[in-house]
């Protein structure tokens, strides 16, 4: 819910101060709605679905907490915020204990009152998106595993590449929940397609940045940025398909390929797409020609997905990371490493 539909409840007894908080929301452009009594409460929570809650400790009619049980009931993602007196205080700070998103003492400034919901509103939504990353990444979890056992039943893996499978399914069946490393699936992808090295770029945007790099040239491509023109990436940018290159030496962009000057003969390109949008690109390399098929684009087709979400994940909590933070600044290396 954003601000222009976030709609806000007021519940005070004091004139003075509800007007002075709905006029200060108003004036914001939230939709906000006021109440004098409990009962004039809870008649608006019967009729409205509010984003935030404001509510004194002390009302004529009943406890102020007993209404933030209501507008728990009725929605447990409302911010609630409580203002009390100082005689108040212990059962404010006890209705932060209980779920209140933060309190305020009287008298207070609107711009505090304003400030404090609008980052309650802030982290809300927030909150509602890990909640659908989550909820994207059980269910790639769910189809990496019956993925793996499709591939059992139906090919004829070597024992090395299916234990990559059946190990990260483990991994990620123990979790329950938790998010792996990005770099548990590049490993995992590594050794489904039996590569030397491999590496997970996030789109920048003047190219592409390594974020994680594993196998025998992890060294070589820890940190490496890439040019937005980088041939063999460019190309899987614009198409948005997956590519196999068998032969770097010989192919017809290797002089604009940055990852030839490593030395690699052959590559796995893999873009990262989450919700239709790239953000980066799993490359998996070896030092012989001819090592990699397009067989092996099916094997890597639920790692990719993964790492995709995984990808998107550590940028949405580097933003929420942010928010924290006095600088703004996020090194999303560090958190997906």
């Amino acid at each position: 819910m954003d601000q222009e539909t976030a709609k806000i409840l007021v519940v005070d007894d004091d004139d003075g101060v509800r007007a002075v908080a709905m006029e200060t929301f108003a004036r914001a452009d939230y939709e906000v709605v006021g109440a004098a009594t409990g009962q004039q409460a809870t008649e608006l929570l019967g009729e409205h679905d509010f984003a935030a809650a404001v509510v004194d400790l002390v009302l004529p009619d009943c406890s102020g907490l007993q209404i933030l049980e209501q507008v728990r009931t009725s929605n447990p993602d409302v911010v609630m915020l409580v203002i009390t007196g100082y005689a108040s205080l212990d059962s404010a700070m006890e209705a932060v204990r209980l779920g209140a998103y933060e309190y305020l003492r009287k008298p207070f400034e609107a711009d505090d009152l304003l400030h404090i919901v609008q980052r309650g509103l802030k982290e809300r939504e927030l909150a509602r998106e890990n909640r659908e990353l989550l909820a994207e990444l059980d269910r790639t979890n769910r189809e990496l595993v019956a993925y793996r056992d499709r591939l059992e039943s139906q090919m004829q893996l070597t024992s090395e590449k299916l234990e990559a499978f059946i190990e990260l399914g483990k991994r990620l069946a123990a979790s329950e929940g938790a998010l792996p490393r990005l770099a548990d699936v590049l490993e995992a992808a590594i050794q489904v397609a039996g590569a030397g090295s491999g590496a997970v770029f996030s789109l920048a945007d003047d190219g592409f940045d390594c974020v994680v790099a594993r196998g025998e040239a992890r060294a070589d491509l820890h940190g490496v940025h890439l040019r937005s023109d980088e041939g063999v990436f460019e190309a899987a940018l614009m198409s948005g398909e997956a590519a196999v290159i068998p032969d770097l030496v010989t192919w017809d962009g290797a002089d604009n390929c940055a990852m030839c000057l490593l030395g690699f003969a052959s590559m796995i390109v893999l873009p990262l797409k989450y919700q239709d949008l790239t953000l980066g690109m799993m490359s998996l390399y070896d030092w012989e020609p001819l090592a990699f098929a397009e067989g092996h684009l099916n094997l890597l087709q639920v790692l990719v997905s993964y790492a995709a979400n995984l990808l998107a994940s550590g940028q949405l909590q580097g933003q929420a990371q942010a928010l924290a933070t006095d600088d703004g600044f996020v090194d999303i290396a560090d958190m997906l490493s």
